[in-house]
């Protein structure tokens, strides 16, 4: 059976990803010699293991290695990630040319772990297809890592403000709840226990209720647990209440006992940096905001929505509406934080 792509076990594995880059991060601050920084992974082809790396840059990569007669062509189409070879020696060992997957853009980073996470898991299951698999994980990704960067508008700022909030909130329920927020990495609900979700939706708009569903999998709940959705109405503002993305950053970081959880995720973002920019200076205030239980027969499209119990073949970026204001399941807020707090 195959594992679901939004399983605990894939998003540990890129949870595992993105600690390691963060180490390599930390690395590349100490020593500071311009060299690119690797670390091993436990999945090895018959060429030898597969290894994670930070170039002088800051840019991310993912080395795989290559046989003598293994060849992949170099591939430079997208501007989010490239592919290349490069020799290179590590631990004193031989040198072995490696195929060299590369990060190219910050604000790409959630995705391309998500990425190399597929990759990583495929060739562990089928090491010695290792180029082949290259190629074609490449080419199913290659849409979402090829697109121009996406700005770090109001609205998208309101979303991840949104996120902020309900994480503010859990980490008073528990201060490990940093670990439960995995939307930076690439899961469908922005927050997940063991059992149970939360999907967070913040909108600028001050009319309506109407939220945006991005794919088939953003309002399936985990088996045999519950899933809920939080709606915010975020508004711009200057009074003295309002607050900033950096100043909800700060507040997280003091509640929480998991710094490199909540580091990981940060970074996951690709967050701009700098004092003078939107990020800084936009405040804002939460006039509005409802829970919903999405129970069975709360309007959605999910897998099993369909005859075969999964999205036809074929059917590609699935994005609906919902207005909010049809639909009666509303809960408590705080028996949504209490259950997921509770299940870590």
């Amino acid at each position: 059976m195959t594992e679901h792509p939004w399983s605990s076990a894939s998003l540990r594995l890129r949870e595992l990803l993105e600690g390691l880059w963060r180490e390599l991060d930390r690395q590349a601050g100490v020593t500071a010699d311009g060299a690119m920084s690797t670390v091993g992974l436990q999945v090895s082809t018959p060429a030898g293991v597969l290894r994670l790396a930070r170039d002088p840059d800051g840019l991310r990569h993912l080395l795989v290695p290559l046989g003598a007669g293994d060849r992949v062509d170099d591939d430079n189409r997208s501007a989010g990630v490239h592919l290349t070879t490069r020799t290179f020696t590590s631990d004193d060992a031989l040198p072995i040319r490696y195929a060299d997957i590369a990060c190219r853009r910050q604000d790409v980073t959630a995705p391309f772990t998500g990425l190399v996470a597929d990759l990583v898991g495929l060739i562990a299951a089928k090491p010695d297809q290792a180029p082949s698999l290259i190629v074609r994980t490449l080419q199913a990704w290659r849409l979402m890592l090829g697109g121009t960067a996406q700005r770090w508008t109001v609205p998208r700022l309101a979303g991840l403000f949104a996120e902020l909030i309900v994480l503010e909130a859990l980490l008073v329920v528990d201060r490990r709840a940093a670990r439960m927020w995995l939307g930076p990495l690439g899961c469908p609900q922005d927050f997940r226990s063991d059992h149970h979700a939360l999907e967070v939706k913040g909108t600028v708009a001050s009319e309506g209720r109407v939220v945006h569903i991005h794919g088939a999998d953003q309002l399936e709940a985990p088996q045999q647990g519950t899933l809920a959705l939080a709606w915010l109405r975020i508004a711009e503002s200057t009074a003295p209440a309002a607050r900033s993305v950096p100043d909800l950053i700060s507040r997280c970081r003091e509640g929480t006992d998991d710094l490199i959880a909540l580091d990981t995720r940060l970074a996951a973002l690709g967050l701009p940096q700098g004092d003078d920019g939107p990020m800084a200076t936009t405040r804002f205030l939460v006039p509005e905001q409802r829970w919903y239980e999405v129970a069975e027969d709360f309007p959605r499209i999910v897998p099993r929505s369909f005859g075969a119990g999964a999205v036809p073949t074929g059917v590609h970026d699935l994005e609906y509406r919902i207005d909010l204001d049809a639909v009666p399941h509303i809960i408590e807020r705080d028996a949504v934080l209490e259950r997921l707090g509770t299940d870590l």
